[in-house]
This record gives structure tokens, sequence and C-alpha cells, in this order.
């Protein structure tokens, strides 16, 4: 296959990313890409070092005349959530990400990109193989199994580096540079499930929600978008409230730091009712276009007969309804679960301080699973929060599981960096940048609590918008006018 990216400019980023995009590193299998940046080191001479879960670290040497300098660490992950859409075919452990060029926009064909934070290690990989900007020692990080909760980062053995002054390459809003980040832990809640026999005369249907816009559940919070876990629990009680339902399956979302898109049902309910059911998930439909018309336009809610025959032609068998007590113990837990803002930051305007989001849910034979984020700038309220999942866990005779738990990254009022950051754009764009305590999670705050003798920490980027989902894109001009705001900063670093 021809390069799609070959004639745009800054011609060595694009091209390390384009190499990024035709390597599978979905988190926890970034292996391939390890080895690809191997092979860079290897080629350009730089020292290296890969670990056992495919961190990599290349180091090169300061050039003449900044020997002195302190040394810079750029940092970002190899790993991309792997999103598709529905009728999307494509395999994320063999296939290349299909990228296309549409205007001032990269994106791809019905999968997620791979900017977050593919770009990122493309920049930093030009920047090391870059030979007219002048630099200190630049050690480039690249931690694996980020999206998952940060588990690259946290066994990184850092007394590797030299360097005491971070520039993250995290980052997906040109001029807004991120001096601090929320932090909190990924929850997996287990609900116990008992099933019975289907009533008489009923029928299987299946309940779908699709064509939500999802998004970054940190960085896309505040947009207000709906969660299909969310609809669909309003969707049953709905249906639950004036038929005999049964439920018998309930499953939405793929990842946990994502906003769900899409979400489907299994209910029985008497032949004599299946009418009844469909015109109340039409009402259904038309209550969430208009509460959501501004955010989420395409939202659908259908319902049809389950088939035992899948879309590759396999067959499934549609299990048992769950129990009245179970039933209700989900339906509750869902219901009742917090998702969205749960408040602004009273020393940033218009930044969410701590959220939570419900991503994933879904039923096997004798257990529901539920994932859920949660998100705070401070750690006392990402917390609280974290107590109120396990105690509505237990009043539905559930239990709590850690999946994870990202350290926020406190802002630092004292930053050599912020100021150099911020004059480089002024100096260079005639405008004050924007600092912002990004409510999503990164590995600055991992990074500040491994080196405890202190590092000073940045984070930045170019556009990049809708991660997560496969609409996400990056813009191609903001790349070059940051890949030249980069080198700027590192020779006044």
């Amino acid at each position: 296959m021809g390069r799609v990216l070959s004639d745009l400019e800054p011609k060595e980023v694009f091209r390390y990313f384009e190499d990024l995009s035709g390597i599978p590193r979905e988190s926890g299998k970034e292996h391939q890409v390890a080895d690809y940046l191997v092979r860079f080191a290897k080629k350009h001479g730089f020292e290296w070092h890969r670990d056992q879960v495919q961190n990599v670290l290349i180091r090169k040497k300061a050039t003449p005349g900044y020997e002195d300098k302190p040394g810079i660490i750029i940092q970002g992950h190899t790993d991309m959530v792997c999103e598709k859409n529905a009728d999307t075919i494509h395999n994320f452990d063999n296939d290349p990400i299909k990228l296309v060029i549409d205007g001032d926009r990269i994106t791809a064909d019905g999968t997620t990109l791979g900017a977050d934070d593919g770009i990122g290690i493309a920049l930093g990989l030009a920047l090391l193989a870059d030979k007219t900007t002048e630099h200190p020692v630049l050690e480039l990080v690249c931690t694996s199994d980020e999206e998952r909760g940060m588990a690259g980062a946290e066994a990184f053995d850092t007394s590797l580096l030299t360097g005491r002054i971070m520039i993250n390459l995290d980052g997906t809003d040109e001029g807004i540079f991120i001096v601090g980040c929320a932090g909190g832990p990924g929850i997996l809640t287990e609900i116990p499930l008992e099933r019975q026999g289907v009533n008489a005369n009923s029928i299987p249907l299946q309940i779908s929600i699709r064509g939500l816009k999802g998004g970054h559940s940190g960085e896309d919070i505040h947009r207000g978008r709906a969660n299909s876990i969310k609809l669909m629990a309003r969707t049953l009680d709905t249906i639950g409230r004036e038929t005999k339902m049964q439920l018998a399956d309930y499953r939405g979302g793929l990842k946990y730091n994502a906003i769900p898109r899409e979400a489907d049902a299994l209910i029985y309910v008497p032949e004599n009712e299946a009418v009844n059911v469909n015109n109340l998930v039409q009402e259904m439909q038309s209550v969430f276009h208009n509460e959501f018309a501004s955010t989420d336009s395409n939202i659908s809610v259908s319902s049809r007969l389950f088939s035992e025959e899948t879309q590759d032609g396999a067959s499934a068998t549609a299990p048992f309804p769950l129990t009245a007590a179970s039933s209700s113990a989900l339906m509750d837990y869902i219901s009742l679960a917090e998702t969205g803002i749960i408040r602004m930051s009273m020393e940033f305007p218009d930044t969410v301080e701590s959220s939570v989001s419900v991503g994933v849910v879904r039923t096997s034979e004798d257990k529901a699973s539920i994932e859920t984020l949660t998100r705070s700038s401070l750690k006392s309220l990402y917390k609280e929060t974290q107590y109120k999942i396990d105690r509505l866990a237990k009043l539905v005779g559930g239990e709590t599981v850690l999946m994870s738990d990202c350290p926020e990254w406190e802002y630092n009022r004292n930053s050599t960096i912020k100021e150099i950051f911020r004059d480089t754009y002024t100096d260079m764009y005639g405008t004050k940048p924007q600092l912002q305590i990004l409510h999503a999670g990164l590995e600055c705050g991992v990074f500040a609590q491994k080196l405890p003798e202190g590092i000073d920490m940045i984070a930045a980027g170019p556009d990049a918008r809708d991660l997560h989902t496969p609409g996400e894109y990056l813009v191609i001009s903001s790349t070059a006018r940051f890949w030249d705001f980069l080198r700027e900063v590192i020779k006044r670093v």
C-alpha cells in the first residue's frame, strides 16, 4: 500500500505518525511498536532501554554548547484506544489503521485514529531525528498501557532518567498548556445474578441504542453528551412500567474511559405486548432527541425480534431471563449510579474539577460487571466518589474491585517550564496561551510521584478532537505550527 501522508508537512512528523498507524498497538499489546522504537534508536545510534512491559527510553546527547543545560524528558504513550463502528470490519490485532485526509484533518476509516498519543510519539521521534535544532540532552520516554490505567508509567524505572524538566506530548489543544490533571480510580462492580424460566407466551426482543457521539470520559464530560448505558436504563424502566417485561441481557460501552456510544438489551415480553414495546421505544427515542438535540442529534432507539443467527452466520441462543430480584439489583445500580459532572473548579473557570462516568456494562450467566471511572484534581473528592460507588454496590448485593488508580498532578505555581512555554508562544504568535488543569489523567501525575526530588512538568500538543471514538481526528495545520513551536521551546530551555 502507498503512503497516504507523504505530501504533508512537516514530513518527518507525519512519516513517523504513519509508521505508527501501521503497527497494531492496543493497550497491553505494544510489543510490535516497542520493536519499532528500538530499531529507530539503533538506526540513529542513540542509547536505548526497553523493559519487560514494553516501555522504551531513547536518549540523545546534547548538541555542542548545550551540554551544561538541564536535560529534557519528552514523554508520550504508545498504546491507543481501539474502537470501531459496529459495521466496520477491522482487526486491531493485525490490521493497520486506514488513514484518510479530509481537508485539514487526518482521520481513520471507521475506527479510532490513535492520534492519542501516536502524534506525541511521532513528534518525539522527529525531534530526536532532527539535526537542525540545538538542544540539551533529550530523553524520549515511550510508555505502554496508558489508556487502561497508566501501568507502563507505573512500572517505568525513573532512576534511568537524568532530566528534571518533562514535556508530556499527550495534550490535544494547540495554545492550551496543561499544568495539572485529574486523578482517580477505575472501579469494577460485580453484581451476582440468578435466572429463571421464561413467562408463558413471551417472546425475546432486542432493544438497541445507536448513534451517540461518545468521546473521552474526561476531556469531553463537560460537553453533556449522552451515555448509552444510562439511556438504556431509562428505556427499560419505561418498558417495565408498562409491560410484564423480563430482563435477560444488558450490555453497553467498550472502554471504561470512553463515554459509551452503544447499548443493547434482551428482554422477554408477552407476545401481545410487542407492539406496545415498539411504541414505547419510539417514544423514548423522541424524548432523547429532545433532551440531547444539541449534543447527540442522531440517537436511534430500536426494538426487533431476537434472532439466533448472528451477523457472521453463527448461532446465538437467547439467555434465560433474570429473576425479579436480580433484575431490580442491576437496574437499581445503573439507574442510581452517578454519571457526569459532579463539581466545577473553583480556581480555573469553566474547568471540571470532579466527574464520574459509567463506561461499560456486561451480563454473563451469573453476574453483571460494570466498569466506572471517577476523576478529580482533588484526591479527597475522587475518593468520596469511590466510597459512594462502594456503598451503592453493597446496597444491591454487589462488591467492587479497584482496576486502576491514577494519581492527580497538582498545579505548580512556581513552574519554570510553564513560563518558558508561555513566553515562547507569545513571542511567536503575538497572543498569550491558556493554562489548563486537565480533567483527564496524564502520566505526569505518576512521574511526579515516582520522582520525589521534584520535576518541572508541562503537557501540550496539536489540535486533536473526538478522542476514543471512530470520529477522532488530527488537525494538519495545527501539527505543523506545534512542531515549529516545540523546536523553539527546546532551544530556549
